[in-house]
């Protein structure tokens, strides 16, 4: 019987192998830019085209490489940084596997440039899907150019498979930031499509923190200053752990801005990011979450990076040593002396009557302090003299509210219908069969949705001058979101040109935007884009729905009968009148019948 077990050829190793070092673009730029980090550069500079799909080129002035070298680099497992078993136990670099260049030469047009400090010529290699094309002698200056061309060009599954190009352009932009992260005294730059998407100079752990974090005032603004940092410093048993953290006031909805560095490697680690939120519980609403970057620096021989093929998880001999000393450090640096001044006040709750001896909730400020646990801001209890409500199990009592489907015929309104508006948030519609129930602000967002997505496709929206432009100065996280939606916010109907590094301009706003404020709203909308892409959604499609969250009327918002009216007209103009942008049902339906038979008429 014919064996059926084969041993693979070379260049069909070599694309498996690829497919668990190289997933993306990003992943291309991490491998190169952390070699160059090995070989210690000062500067790295990365220029990407069509997300890095169609070119990646990043340039560095680090050691170098020798001809010698530079012929062995490609190879599969050659590598500088390892000699033996023990060194793998003792890993002090980025790279160590000797993989990166192999696979990224597998599936690409690969082409090294570089010279050591000793030698006076470079040298040019040339390798196309893993085939060595030519390499000769060059002039150059030290350091190392590594040119990526056509990403998966002989692959063309893997191909279809990545996103867009906006999409691929910000994983790379992240990959940057987190490294630079990693290591604040080198100098980084990120350029796409010719355009300086990133760049930062060489700068301390706490100058470094400030760029990414982005952090600004309560009220909007300038970037805060880095004084604005808490600071958090332990060191014992050989573990060693710096980091800032933003006060409660700064941080918000998105994990985002939450940055974990050990040994200058930027990794995941659910453990300890949970034991930062638990020392912040108490201090934030629900849903938000810290704003941190941690540098943890230990022995080599306690870590295991070699348990993920992207190297981004990591084991960890101490594990729970380490999470402890986060978590006992985070809470004492909470309960510095200008930290417990903070007070997170929540909003006045209304609409709940008084009695005697009895303090009307509404008329109370509830807050909660730093270093207190939060307590139930409300709890419902009887008052003396309250109607009682007598209730029933009969079936004949029950009230039938039915949600209007989207395989259901358009509601069909008449013109003169009668309409009313229910605690300043549900507009009650007379129909012919008995009542519709609208919720107002799900059918605005509905029809400010399609009305912007539409846009997007055609002509730019409608404008307001502002008549004193506001300046606006963004993180180094927040610009590189702005720089890849830019041309789809001149669409909604912003005004915006560049002003300075990382500063803009706005100088007109879309017109149903009428609480634009000092420029809150434009770091909002920029933070809801980022937290839209953790959940999966396109740039487009997180910044529209984000646009239509802050151009949309709200709960509360009283509707005079014209507003009311209009508001059901263009409603009944959309195609999915029935759902929400964020799937929700806008429109429920109480038949006649249904209040007849509750109030005994059948």
């Amino acid at each position: 019987m014919a064996s059926t077990i084969r041993v693979l050829d070379e260049s069909l190793i070599g694309k498996i192998a690829a497919g668990e070092v190289v997933e993306r673009p990003a992943s291309v730029v991490k491998e190169l830019v952390e070699n160059s980090i090995d070989a210690g550069a000062t500067k790295i500079r990365v220029e990407i085209k069509a997300g890095g799909k169609q070119s990646i080129v990043v340039t560095d002035d680090g050691s170098g490489m020798s001809r010698e070298d530079i012929a062995l680099c490609t190879r599969r497992h050659a590598t500088s940084k390892m000699a033996s078993v023990a060194d793998l136990f003792r890993i002090q670099t980025l790279g160590f596997r000797g993989e990166a260049l192999a696979s990224i030469g597998a599936v690409a047009h690969l082409v090294i440039e570089s010279r050591a400090q000793e030698d006076e010529v470079g040298t040019r290699l040339v390798v196309e899907g893993g085939i060595e094309r030519e390499m000769h002698s060059i002039g150059r200056a030290r350091g190392t150019t590594i040119v990526v061309k056509n990403l998966f060009f002989n692959t063309p599954a893997r191909r279809k498979f990545l996103r867009s190009v906006d999409v691929e352009a910000r994983h790379v932009a992240q990959t940057i930031i987190h490294l630079a992260a990693g290591y604040p005294a080198l100098g980084f730059e990120l350029e796409h499509q010719e355009r300086q998407v990133l760049n930062y100079a060489s700068a301390t752990r706490r100058e470094r923190a400030a760029e990414l974090l982005g952090l600004r005032p309560p009220y909007g603004g300038r970037t805060a200053p880095a004084a604005e940092l808490l600071d958090l410093a332990y060191e014992e048993e050989g573990l060693k752990i710096e980091g800032v953290l933003a006060g409660p006031e700064h941080c918000g909805r998105s994990k985002g801005k939450q940055y974990l560095i050990v040994q200058g490697r930027p990794i995941s680690s659910r453990l300890m990011a949970t034991a930062v939120q638990r020392c912040f519980e108490g201090l934030l609403p629900e849903g938000h979450h810290p704003v941190f970057m941690l540098w943890i620096d230990m022995d080599p021989r306690k870590i295991d990076v070699n348990v993920h093929p992207t190297k981004r998880e990591i084991r960890l001999a101490n594990e729970g040593q380490v999470v402890a000393a986060i978590e006992n450090n985070v809470r004492q640096t909470l309960r510095l002396p200008d930290v417990q001044s903070f007070v997170y006040a929540s909003p006045r709750f209304s609409g709940i009557g008084s009695a005697a001896g009895v303090e009307p909730v509404g008329e109370r400020d509830v807050s909660v302090r730093v270093g207190e646990p939060a307590a139930p801001v409300l709890q419902r209890l009887p008052i003396s003299g309250e109607p009682q409500v007598a209730t029933t199990h009969d079936a004949d009592d029950q009230l039938a509210l039915t949600f209007v489907a989207p395989a259901e015929a358009k509601v069909a309104i008449a013109g003169d219908a009668a309409m009313w508006q229910v605690h300043n948030q549900y507009i009650l519609v007379e129909v012919a069969d008995g009542l519709l129930f609208v919720d107002q602000q799900a059918a605005h967002e509905r029809i400010n949705y399609d009305r912007a997505m539409a846009q997007m496709d055609g002509v730019n929206g409608e404008s307001q001058q502002l008549l004193f432009p506001i300046q606006l100065e963004m993180g180094a996280a927040d610009f590189a979101i702005f720089n890849q939606v830019r041309d789809d916010i001149a669409k909604l109907g912003f005004g915006v040109r560049d002003f300075g590094s990382r500063t803009v301009l706005v100088e007109a706003v879309p017109t149903e935007l009428d609480r634009f404020g000092e420029g809150e709203v434009f770091y909002q909308l920029l933070n809801d884009v980022r937290d839209g892409q953790h959940s999966g959604r396109s740039w487009r499609e997180a910044l529209v729905l984000a646009y239509t969250r802050k151009a949309s009327i709200g709960k509360g918002q009283k509707l005079n009968a014209e507003e009311m009216a209009h508001l059901i007209s263009e409603l009944l103009k959309v195609d999915s009148q029935h759902i929400s942008p964020t799937d929700k049902p806008i429109m429920a339906r109480m038949k006649l019948s249904d209040m007849e038979r509750l109030l005994r008429k059948l």
